[in-house]
């Protein structure tokens, strides 16, 4: 008669429920050195080295299963009971990951990536919005009525010939770049004209 194999105490990996797919791959090892660290919490030496046992019968039980020939999660558990085991068997006591140098170290860099990305993100998306009022700029009517405008302010407008006002409108059209540098140009050579008047605030 068989003996019935011991019933795993590894709990099923259910999948989260997310709103939008991650942007990394899960790292499998990672999730199983979490999950051993809150089960190990408050374990003495005896406890940590029993748990051990079991998840090396464990590893040794599906290594031969093609289905998780590629599993992370499983060595990575075992590593992580093996080191706890160690740990305990040198400064005694209960096992407590809060004062755990190996995890808050990997808390520490996990939260130096998280920043880094934040940072990224932020940067993508000032960059986008950078983008988006460029366009909105070289758009040919934005860009017309602000030649106009910038005509009027000068004085210009009411004096341009019937060919000056077509090439104006023409110009957002054929060049926008050209318009906007133009544009920029003419209002900067108007303030700077306005400043060396006679009698022009200081």
């Amino acid at each position: 008669m068989s003996t019935p194999a011991p019933r795993s105490h590894r709990r099923p990996r259910v999948p989260a429920h997310r709103a939008a797919a991650p942007r990394e791959p899960i790292d499998w090892a990672k999730v199983g050195r979490r999950s051993v660290r809150r089960r190990a919490r408050g374990m003495t030496h005896p406890e940590a080295a029993a748990a051990l046992e079991d998840a090396e019968l464990q590893q040794h039980m599906v290594r031969d299963h093609e289905d998780l020939a590629g599993d992370e999660r499983g060595p990575a558990e075992v590593a992580e009971w093996t080191r706890i085991v160690q740990l305990l068997a040198d400064t005694g006591g209960v096992y407590d990951p809060d004062t755990d140098a190996v995890v808050q170290d990997e808390l520490a860099a996990d939260a130096e990536r998280e920043r880094d990305r934040q940072l990224e993100d932020e940067q993508r998306l000032q960059e986008e919005k950078a983008e988006a009022a460029r366009r909105v700029a070289l758009a040919p009517d934005v860009l017309r009525h602000a030649l106009l405008r910038t005509l009027a302010r000068t004085g210009l407008l009411d004096g341009l010939s019937e060919d000056e006002r077509a090439a104006v409108n023409r110009l957002p059209e054929t060049d926008p770049a050209a318009a906007l540098a133009f544009n920029a140009l003419l209002a900067r050579a108007h303030e700077t004209g306005t400043g060396l008047r006679p009698g022009a605030a200081s």
